[in-house]
């Protein structure tokens, strides 16, 4: 089967996406609004894309014409303030996951609603959740605004403090993945409503090509 981009809406676009570039790693965002209300949401078009200094994106699509449209809480508040803090989600946290991509208006503080325990961050003024393993205070670097139909808007955010609970590092000082109670469960997003745990992992050294 081969098919046109414009042979297909960009809810197809997005559900086959969606489908065939995973499992994706989550980011599970807070962040403040100016009168410091809280918001929380996750995001799967996500991604670190730099080391010196450490960054990371945020893909954050505006809400559907169903839903009113316009930008999302979570990029109307990283614009205002500058400042929002990345989660790592476990698969043990997965319905709060879920339940936090709810639609909430705006003055709603998704952090209550979904019963999410919050503890102060270090450097940003968004607070950090107490029961995720690994969390990253970010400031915003810069944007950029992408499509006419459904607009996206890619965040790139610079890393200002990072935290981890030392239960889940190794002696690098590296997050451990996996199944035991030692490492972390990662939770990834595939189509539809599926999602998949990292539960067993493996190492693959270098080959003997080019040697």
């Amino acid at each position: 089967m081969d098919w046109s981009p414009a042979d297909r809406s960009p809810g197809a676009h997005y559900h086959f996406l969606t489908s065939a570039v995973a499992p994706r790693p989550i980011a599970w965002v807070t962040t403040v609004d100016g009168e410091g209300r809280a918001n929380c949401a996750p995001f799967s078009y996500f991604q670190g894309v730099g080391s010196d200094p450490p960054m990371l994106m945020l893909s954050i699509s505006d809400r559907p014409e169903r839903a009113g449209g316009g930008p999302k809480d979570t990029l109307r508040n990283i614009q205002e303030t500058g400042e929002f803090v990345v989660h790592v989600a476990t698969a043990q946290h997965a319905q709060q996951v879920v339940d936090s991509a709810a639609p909430f208006p705006p003055d709603v503080d998704e952090l209550e609603a979904v019963g999410l325990e919050t503890v102060p961050s270090h450097v940003v003024r968004p607070p950090r959740l107490a029961d995720s393993p690994v969390a990253m205070e970010c400031r915003l670097v810069e944007t950029h605004r992408f499509g006419q139909r459904v607009p996206v808007t890619v965040v790139f955010g610079e890393v200002v403090h990072f935290h981890a609970d030392d239960a889940v590092l190794d002696k690098r000082g590296n997050v451990r993945a996996g199944a035991g109670p030692d490492a972390v469960r990662f939770l990834a997003r595939l189509g539809g409503h599926r999602y998949a745990a990292v539960d067993e992992t493996f190492e693959v050294g270098p080959g003997s090509v080019g040697s």
